[in-house]
């Protein structure tokens, strides 16, 4: 008993003090490059190009995929490395247009967060569509153990995570949007979140799930736990309610 809280502790400390610095998974589609779009995938702070330093697992052994409302099968992408002046990701020139979803996935390896080595999976999801209905076809992501799934209305967003298809409770949420948008919350009972867009545009989203009984060996590495992190990011529409609009 004193073992598994003296984990916990140091585990808790490890993520404290290494959160200024974590890397996520992030997802987005730019759709200026290439006749559909050009989807780019970055391991970095936030969803946006970085130096790529820890993206060699996603090199060797990630996967992605592209989702679509006619054809609900994820069908493999084919990710290349782009590299420009302190920067580098994965890109892939999509094929087949709008409205669809991009969704990855990556068992990167074993960390140390101080004397706890964590053997570190990333998933993400970008949905790319206009209307609620063609959002809402691309929400759920069958092949990611965990999913940070959205149901999106004219009131808001309602996100429900779902660690190996079961409700993920008391999951650690957080939120960036435009508009000022920052919130850090926390799942129900039923692993849900709800909030209200601010302003039209890019948001994302990210949470985590710890296996702290899952120790083992990861190519040659020891490891005292495992740890899940998934993000979603997705553009928003804000409708103006004023009168006369």
């Amino acid at each position: 008993m004193l073992r598994k809280i003296s984990l916990a502790c140091a585990i808790n400390l490890a993520i404290l003090f290494s959160s200024a610095s974590a890397h996520y998974l992030w997802i987005n589609v730019d759709t200026k490059s290439g006749d559909r779009g050009t989807t780019n995938l970055y391991f970095e702070e936030g969803p946006r190009p970085g130096d790529g330093k820890y993206l060699d697992p996603f090199i060797e052994r990630g996967t992605t995929w592209i989702h679509t409302v006619k054809n609900n099968k994820p069908m493999p992408l084919n990710m290349s490395v782009v590299k420009k002046p302190g920067k580098r990701w994965l890109a892939n020139e999509l094929q087949v247009s709008a409205p669809r979803s991009i969704e990855s996935f990556c068992k990167w390896g074993v960390y140390s967060y101080g004397k706890t080595e964590v053997l570190l999976h990333y998933y993400g999801k970008h949905i790319e569509a206009d209307s609620l209905k063609d959002k809402n076809s691309l929400a759920r992501a069958k092949q990611l153990d965990l999913d940070i799934v959205p149901t999106f209305s004219d009131d808001g967003v309602e996100i429900q995570v779902l660690w190996k298809g079961k409700p993920a409770a008391g999951r650690p949420f957080k939120l960036r949007g435009v508009g000022g948008l920052n919130k850090n919350l926390t799942t129900d009972e039923e692993g849900r979140v709800r909030f209200k867009p601010l302003a039209s545009g890019f948001h994302s989203m990210r949470t985590s799930v710890d296996e702290p009984e899952r120790s083992g060996t990861f190519e040659g590495k020891e490891h005292d736990i495992a740890r899940h992190h998934s993000s979603l990011t997705v553009n928003l529409t804000v409708k103006n309610t004023e009168k006369g609009s």
